[in-house]
């Protein structure tokens, strides 16, 4: 196990660099006053529609110091600026330093004067590099490391146990070939490879065999990882809260080896989409689910295995982009609770199963997610004691939402990202 004398020295040297090599693409930054034009320290870019390089809006890199310090930086042209860290967020901008030497990529040295004294590193849209720098492991109050959107990651170094504090990683969009030895030992709570790994290579999926060595493990996100299943003893991790597996993961039968403590559970855009509710049933603990372009709802009815989700109380289905889609949504769910009678209609009658429910069916950027009909009682209506028998979808909602307190929020049909929601009176 590697052990540090002192902030600033390892072994008698100076030893406090990060060093991330980023590619500096010459862009143009019109969003700003005056506009920029120029290489700058940005991390990646897009084009516009005139294949210009810009600067994407989301760029960050973001430091939390525990204490005040100062920061240098070398910009790998020769040049240096110096920054004065506070107690708080620090952010390099995306504009922080323009290169005239027209290069396509800079090697950013940043080096820290208390760098055991930083919490948290959190980049969005830097490509840092293939190699996390070795120099991480001076970094021993860290608790948060994240690269969102782009990284570039494909390897971390050996033995990463200095960091015992850590219990959040993110890494997206990266190409990692395998879950690195070295995370094994990390007291990770929250662990996030979105788009950054394979699991159908035999490298990728020897690795996920130790995936329950993670024994803290709350939150976990495999979203498009290419998963089939998880390990056998995965499913005894019972602290486990928090799953994200949509995307494209290759399974079409929800996985059985998931387990039974999960509280939140999002599968959106799966691809391909889920056949069956087959293991639904398992998850006995569930609070809430994401169901958004999971499953074919006009074609494939919800399965009796809901029935036994007792605790569910939070559903979402944003991607209803026509109204039939959404009308499909709301039939699936007025046949599962009111025509199977997977709910009690009486209101403290003591069983309040797929009572009190939240639904969310908003597709931000479209007008057709309006359900059919009037918001109205239908004929024949009685509270909490009959249904009548509803006309439309909208009647059926306001039977979820009067003899079932549900809140619905759904479009307005009338402007893009447009609400409204209907809940108990």
């Amino acid at each position: 196990m590697s052990t540090y004398t002192a902030d600033d020295v390892l072994f008698g040297y100076r030893f406090n660099n990060l060093a991330f090599t980023v590619p500096t693409p010459e862009i143009t930054d019109t969003s700003q006053d005056p506009s920029v034009t120029g290489r700058f320290f940005s991390g990646n870019t897009f084009r516009d529609v005139d294949g210009v390089n810009e600067m994407k809006i989301g760029i960050i890199f973001r430091i939390f110091s525990l204490q005040t310090q100062k920061l240098t930086i070398g910009w790998g042209d020769g040049t240096f600026s110096e920054k004065n860290l506070s107690v708080a967020n620090n952010d390099i901008a995306r504009n922080e330093h323009e290169y005239t030497d027209g290069l396509d990529e800079h090697t950013v040295v940043f080096t820290f004067e208390k760098p055991k004294q930083i919490e948290s590193i959190n980049t969005v849209n830097v490509n840092v590099g293939e190699i996390i720098p070795e120099d991480i492991k001076k970094f021993t109050s860290l608790r948060s490391l994240i690269f969102r959107v782009e990284s570039g990651i494909k390897s971390f170094p050996e033995d990463l146990s200095s960091l015992n504090l850590l219990d959040t990683l993110q890494i997206e969009n990266a190409e990692l070939p395998k879950i690195d030895s070295s995370l094994f030992s990390l007291p990770l709570k929250n662990l996030s490879f979105l788009g950054s790994i394979d699991f159908s290579t035999s490298e990728a999926l020897e690795s996920l065999s130790r995936l329950p060595e993670f024994v803290f493990l709350e939150s976990l996100n495999f979203t498009s990882t290419s998963l089939t299943e998880f390990p056998l003893s995965f499913i005894n991790r019972n602290l486990l809260k928090e799953l994200f597996i949509g995307g494209d993961n290759s399974f079409t039968t929800l996985p059985q080896n998931i387990p039974t403590s999960l509280e939140n559970l999002e599968l959106t855009n799966k691809s391909p989409k889920l056949t069956s509710y087959v293991n639904f049933d398992r998850l006995v603990n569930l609070i809430s689910v994401d169901f958004t372009n999971t499953f074919d709802n006009q074609n494939l009815l919800i399965g009796d295995e809901i029935s036994f989700l007792h605790k569910l109380k939070k559903v979402t289905h944003k991607a209803t982009n026509t109204q039939i889609q959404t009308d499909s949504v709301i039939n699936n769910w007025f046949n599962f609770i009111v025509t199977r009678v997977f709910a009690s209609i009486e209101e403290g009658s003591g069983n309040d199963k797929f009572r009190d429910m939240n639904f969310f069916l908003i597709q931000t950027a479209n007008l057709f997610n309006l359900p059919s009909g009037n918001y109205q009682a239908p004929n024949g209506f009685q509270k909490n004691v009959s249904n009548g028998t509803p006309a439309n979808e909208l009647e059926k909602i306001y039977c979820l939402v009067e003899n079932y307190g549900h809140t619905w929020e759904v479009g307005d049909g009338v402007t893009n990202g447009g609400t409204q929601t209907f809940s108990p009176s």
